[in-house]
This record gives C-alpha cells, sequence and structure tokens, in this order.
C-alpha cells in the first residue's frame, strides 16, 4: 500500500473516531449537567443570582408540548439540550420533546411532515439554506406577530444578528421573519503559523495567488505533509468550495435573483479563473480531499497531515487540545480574494437554526422555545454560557466578542460576517444546483473535462432546473 493510500485510510478512521469522541463526550457533560443542580458547571450557574438580563421573565401559567426535530450531534441538538434547564426553569409547564436523529433521514421525514400538514413537528431545527424548500409548502410560521410581542427582544436579535444569516421573505433587513438563527458559520482560512514561520513566510495570504505559494512552500507528501485541502467530495461540497472562489472573484450564481433573471453566470472569465486557481491548489492536495466533508478535513488538520486550508468552514475542534496535536498552531484568518479589479474577500457564509411549523398546536410555546434559544445575555448570560459550552456556534456577534479567548476561530467568524455571502441562493432548488455545479467541479479536477467544457455545462444544468422550476415565465 502506498503512502498516499495509507494516509487516506488513517484520516478517514481518524475522522469517524473523532466524531464520535466529540458526540460522546458532549453528551455526558449534558447528562452530568442535568442529573441535579448542585453539581458543578451548569448546576453552578443556575446557583447565580446576577446573570438575568432586561428579556428575563418566567411564565408557568403557558403549557404545552412542543416537540422539535433536529439532526443528532454537535452544533444541532446539542446545544439545544444544553439549555433546556434553563428554559424548564422559566416554563416550568412546557415540555419540550427534542427528536434527533442523523441528518439526512432527519431533512427527509421533516420534508414529509411539512407536506402532509401533520402537527407532530412543533419545531424544526434546520440549516437556513434548507428553508426555503420549507417555505415553499408554507410550512413556517409567520414569527413577526410573536416577536412584536417582544420589542426589546426582537430589537437585539436583529442587531445583534448579521442580517445575511437571518432568514427573512424577501432575503433582506426588510423581509418578513420566518426563523430564528441562532448558529452562524463561515469558510475560514486556516492556517499553520508555525510551518509558516518556518518556511519564512510571516504573512498571511491575502489573495490566491499568495495562498498558492504557501501551499506549494509547505507540501512535503515524503513527510506525509500536505499543502492544501478543503471539503471537495462530490456534489455539493464540491460546488460550494467552487462558488466561494468564484465569489472571491466577483462572481455571482445568476445574472439577477428577481423576475426577469435567474439566467446561470458561471460560464465566464471570473468562472475560468476561479476553477482554474482551485485546479492549481489541486496539485498539493491531501488525499482524502476528493472524498472529504468538514470531519475529514477536520481530521486531516488536527493530525497534521494536512497544513493548510484556505477556504474550510469554521470549526472549534482544529484549536481544541483535546483534539487537535497542534492546537495553538493552527490559526484563522479571512478566506483569499482573487487578482483582479472586480476581486474582494467574501467568504461563504451558513448557519442553523429554527422555525415554527404552521400546522403546530403550540405555536406559543413553540415560540418561546426558540425565542430562548436565541437569547443569548439579553436574557440571562447562563443561556451563552451553556450554549457555548455545549458546542453551539453563535450567529450572535456579541457572543463571538464574548468568547473568543476560548474559542479562537470565533474571532475569524466576527471578520468573515460582515463581508460573507449566501452558500446558497436562498431558493428551493439551491442544493439541487449545488449538486450539479460540485459534479461538474469534480469532473475537471478528475481529468474528465476541460474547464471550458464543464462551465457550460454548469450554465446548462442550472438553467434547464430553472426553466423546469418555472422561473423563465
Amino acid at each position: 500500500m502506498s503512502d498516499w493510500e495509507n494516509v487516506y485510510k488513517r484520516t478517514m478512521a481518524q475522522s469517524h473516531l473523532m466524531n464520535e469522541k466529540i458526540s460522546r463526550r458532549q453528551m455526558m457533560k449534558i447528562v452530568a449537567a442535568t442529573a441535579t443542580t448542585a453539581s458543578v458547571g451548569m448546576g453552578a450557574r443556575l446557583a447565580s443570582a446576577d446573570t438575568k438580563g432586561p428579556g428575563w421573565y418566567t411564565d408557568d401559567k403557558l403549557k404545552g408540548k412542543v416537540t422539535m426535530f433536529v439532526s443528532a450531534g454537535q452544533r444541532w441538538e446539542l446545544p439545544a439540550r444544553g439549555v433546556l434547564p434553563l428554559f424548564n426553569e422559566r416554563f416550568p409547564n412546557i415540555e419540550v420533546d427534542i427528536q434527533a436523529g442523523p441528518h439526512g433521514e432527519h431533512v427527509t421525514k421533516s420534508m414529509m411532515l411539512a407536506t402532509s400538514k401533520s402537527s407532530a413537528m412543533d419545531v424544526l431545527y434546520t440549516d437556513f439554506g434548507q428553508w426555503p424548500a420549507f417555505y415553499a409548502v408554507n410550512a413556517m410560521e409567520d414569527l413577526e406577530p410573536f416577536a412584536a410581542t417582544d420589542p426589546g427582544w426582537y430589537a437585539d436579535y436583529n442587531e445583534d444578528t448579521p442580517t445575511g444569516v437571518q432568514y427573512r421573505v424577501p432575503p433582506n433587513a426588510e423581509g418578513t421573519l420566518y426563523g430564528l438563527t441562532g448558529d452562524g458559520n463561515a469558510k475560514l482560512h486556516f492556517y499553520r503559523q508555525d510551518l509558516m514561520h518556518a518556511a519564512g513566510i510571516n504573512k498571511v495570504p491575502e489573495t490566491w495567488e499568495e495562498a498558492l505559494e504557501v501551499a506549494e512552500a509547505l507540501h512535503d507528501p515524503d513527510k506525509d505533509q500536505y499543502g492544501f485541502i478543503t471539503t471537495a467530495r462530490r456534489g455539493g461540497f464540491a460546488g460550494w468550495v467552487f462558488w466561494g472562489m468564484l465569489a472571491s472573484y466577483g462572481g455571482e450564481w445568476f445574472d439577477k435573483q428577481a423576475e426577469g433573471g435567474w439566467h446561470p453566470t458561471f460560464n465566464n472569465d471570473k468562472g475560468y479563473v476561479a476553477l482554474e486557481t482551485l485546479m492549481k491548489l489541486m496539485k498539493f492536495r491531501h488525499p482524502v480531499t476528493l472524498n472529504a466533508t468538514d470531519n475529514e478535513c477536520n481530521s486531516a488538520l488536527a493530525n497534521g497531515s494536512a497544513v493548510y486550508a484556505p477556504i474550510q468552514w469554521g470549526t472549534a475542534v482544529l484549536q481544541n487540545p483535546e483534539f487537535s496535536k497542534f492546537p495553538n498552531d493552527i490559526k484563522t484568518g479571512l478566506v483569499p480574494r482573487g487578482e483582479t479589479a472586480e476581486s474582494s474577500h467574501r467568504p461563504l457564509m451558513g448557519g442553523l437554526g429554527q422555525y415554527v411549523s404552521a400546522y403546530s398546536k403550540n405555536k406559543e410555546a413553540a415560540w418561546e422555545w426558540i425565542k430562548h434559544l436565541n437569547s443569548g445575555d439579553y436574557t440571562d448570560s447562563r443561556i451563552s454560557d451553556a450554549y457555548i459550552e455545549h458546542t453551539g456556534q453563535p450567529a450572535r456577534i456579541s457572543m463571538l466578542n464574548k468568547y473568543e479567548n476560548i474559542r479562537p476561530h470565533f474571532a475569524g467568524l466576527k471578520a468573515s460576517f460582515p463581508v460573507a455571502v449566501s452558500f446558497v441562493p436562498l431558493i428551493p432548488e439551491a442544493f439541487t444546483l449545488s449538486d450539479i455545479i460540485g459534479n461538474e467541479v469534480t469532473s475537471v479536477i478528475t481529468g474528465e473535462k476541460s474547464i471550458d467544457d464543464a462551465l457550460k455545462a454548469i450554465d446548462k444544468g442550472v438553467e434547464g432546473v430553472m426553466m423546469d422550476s418555472g422561473y423563465y415565465g
């Protein structure tokens, strides 16, 4: 077996072990925290009387059961379970049933319940990029009337949560609120500062040309050290890597996202240079790259076989000594920009959040639950503490500031959010389109197609979906 194959297999195995280890440890923390209010950690915070903010109130009159569907694991299920004891303190007569399951099954089941107008699901906790599909089947409750009952809380949420990750229709600050986004993420620039300094590189790359120089300088496969990694698994993952690079060169998905538009704009000079640059980086890729999602990338960076990831989703794992061999050497910054006049730092942004089902029979109780989950210090600083302790990654800027000292990558998120763009257009077809784009990107990387042919195929495939969906009248 070659070294390449050894590194690939070892990284894949470590990816699975890391994911299991994180989930297991966090679940143990939750069990310990909820078992007794006298325990250290969460229990100690429950006993503190000076944590309450202006949004604090309790209500023992409101009753009901809230069933929330959510993907299992970190950043999804775990932060919700972490803040649940505090919700029980505030609303003792509302039962919250957190139904967690594998992500793929969870999304499919949730859509089935939504389309059948079932009242079995009161709240869905999912990726905000998925929300347009649920909005399209009228499954989402308008949250404006609920938010209007607490204008102080609503103003705080709007001021503290980037508009780009809020779910509104239309997608701007004036749009109607249909979901609350407590979790925010962005593509970040991860680099090994120690290795860069050893190679005489003291400036963090600003452009893709500079990033290529770093990738080449750090690439040493004879030492199982690879100069580039990203989430390039065929389909959506590869598509989002390309879109992130295209955005940095000033590119867009469509001529305009409005009536009379929706014509794809990938096959142009911006698309060509973005895909050409990605191909150049692929010369230095880690063996797992073409099968990598976040877990595989994080494992390779944590074990040191990958040393440079200039376009990778944010994570706390790489700077956590429990899971990374190089927690103090892995740093974060803005994803590089292109070199042209139209180029700029435009990292991709995403997030996780909750909506109240239009078919729920417990809408007021459901609103109180998701509001609590998204409250932060405005309601009680214990909510923020519990959210972070249980793997939460906040969209709220105040929380990024507050916990930056213990979650170093929060600094990268804070710098990225103001200039970030959505990782998908907020339309129901977004994930289908992402797969089309990603499949063509992979065909270039593997030598099946030229860059020109792939870009033509992307435009043709995207246009076909948009035509079938009725976007052209």
